[in-house]
């Protein structure tokens, strides 16, 4: 009996879309359809076989007119900013990945479903009361809905994190620092920048840019008692990918850096164990390039202060990693039925 195989579409092909293309063609699960964006058909092609941190994918890619070849495989492509101008319905889509960085409301994205789209799954934080789910964290929960979020890499890093500590320790407040690698919406040089933040104006190759970041919103959602309680941080450095997460967390009791670390282990290695590692091993951010977890907990550096002061540090490739949850949730959402 053949099993269901989920068409995907995917909408903006920047550096989430093309990893969540990389990891739909090795799961024979999925099949991609069809990609849109506004670069040249010529440039997806080359972008998605070659990229500078992750290896070259070992298919044949060409484009012939608006059709992109995978070997064998057909994909349609578009290059419309009007979602109302592409028939979904005539490829039988299941999921949109939304992977634009725009169109974060339920009614910005209403055109994809009124087209023929089965459902939406937005790959960051909705600007509206849209319903998110994060894949390890409450995807059980999902109802149906047609258009939902996906959240952040940030949240998709922390909030699981959080469960565990919050579960058996109790969270007061936090304060979250990420030192995140310099993404496509930053200056390679000095130069001027549309956003408010003046900061964004400096390059991101030669500085270590503090930037406001929505992180605390977003992990505030899984945590309304936290709300107005915790604050984000996300320190650009100056290295290509990896995300290292710094999280000083208040407890409601004391407690000492064993005990957490081995909460810590016992929920990895059970209820998280999909999406959550852990490691005891010294490396930096080029060991976690391609990682497929949410976050990897780097124990050694747990420390507890006063008894109810702590620390957590753990890793993540924002990029691969959180484009695998992407990947995850739009199995969910493209087999319910």
């Amino acid at each position: 009996m053949n099993k269901k195989r989920i068409r995907v579409f995917i909408n903006g092909f920047g550096r989430i879309g093309r990893s969540t293309a990389r990891i739909i063609l090795k799961e024979s699960s999925f099949e991609l359809v069809g990609i849109n964006d506004l670069y040249s058909y010529e440039q997806m092609a080359y972008l998605l076989k070659y990229d500078s941190l992750y290896p070259a994918l070992p298919y044949s890619i060409k484009t012939e007119g608006d059709v992109l070849f995978i070997d064998e495989r057909k994909v349609q492509l578009f290059s419309e900013s009007n979602p109302e101008k592409m028939d979904l319905g005539a490829l039988d889509v299941d999921v949109v990945l939304q992977c634009s960085g725009m169109f974060l409301t339920v009614e910005a994205n209403l055109p994809l479903i009124r087209n023929g789209a089965k459902r939406v799954l937005v790959s960051a934080p909705a600007s509206d009361s849209m319903p998110t789910y994060i894949y390890g964290v409450n995807h059980e929960t999902f109802e149906g809905e047609y258009i939902v979020s996906n959240s952040s890499c940030s949240a998709n890093a922390i909030v699981p994190i959080f469960k565990i500590v919050d579960k058996y320790f109790g969270i007061q407040g936090a304060i979250m620092n990420m030192y995140h690698s310099y993404t496509s919406y930053q200056n390679l040089l000095d130069n001027s920048h549309y956003s408010m933040d003046i900061r964004r104006t400096r390059s991101a190759t030669q500085n270590t840019i503090p930037l406001i970041s929505s992180a605390a919103e977003a992990t505030a959602c899984f945590f309304p008692h936290l709300k107005g309680r915790m604050s984000a941080k996300s320190i650009r450095v100056p290295i290509p990918a990896a995300t290292l997460y710094d999280l000083t967390v208040k407890l409601n009791g004391r407690y000492t850096k064993e005990e957490v670390n081995f909460r810590f282990e016992e929920e990895v290695r059970s209820i998280y164990a999909d999406i959550l590692d852990i490691t005891n091993t010294p490396g930096g951010a080029d060991n976690y390039i391609q990682n497929p977890y949410s976050a990897v907990i780097n124990l050694p550096f747990t420390d507890v202060a006063g008894e109810n002061l702590l620390r957590i540090s753990a890793w993540q490739d924002n990029e691969y990693g959180y484009a695998k949850r992407v990947v995850d949730m739009a199995k969910i959402i493209g087999l319910f039925s």
